[in-house]
């Protein structure tokens, strides 16, 4: 989990997802690392700051491209979406 440390996660951060999740999502988030990172970069990049937090809420959401999230948000005001993602990550359900 180097690359979330390169990321900025902290220690206790990485831990309590690794805690969080069971191993096989875990398996597959390692899989996922491009991917993983690129949605950390575009979330940080949009604004959201606590991206640990949203990580811990919804791991599912870094498995999905950028291209897609980046549409999602394109629905909705910035500021709008940041104050939700601040509460819980149940905008992502409409992806579904």
């Amino acid at each position: 989990m180097q690359f979330l440390k390169n990321k900025g996660f902290t220690n206790d951060e990485i831990k309590m997802i690794i805690d969080k999740y069971d191993s096989d999502t875990i398996n597959t988030f390692l899989e996922s690392e491009d991917n993983v990172v690129e949605v950390i970069d575009y979330l940080n990049d949009f604004g959201i700051i606590d991206v640990p937090k949203l990580m811990l809420q919804r791991i599912d959401i870094f498995y999905i491209p950028v291209s897609k999230i980046s549409e999602l948000f394109s629905h909705y005001e910035k500021d709008s979406i940041i104050k939700a993602l601040d509460y819980d990550a149940s905008i992502f359900d409409e992806m579904k």
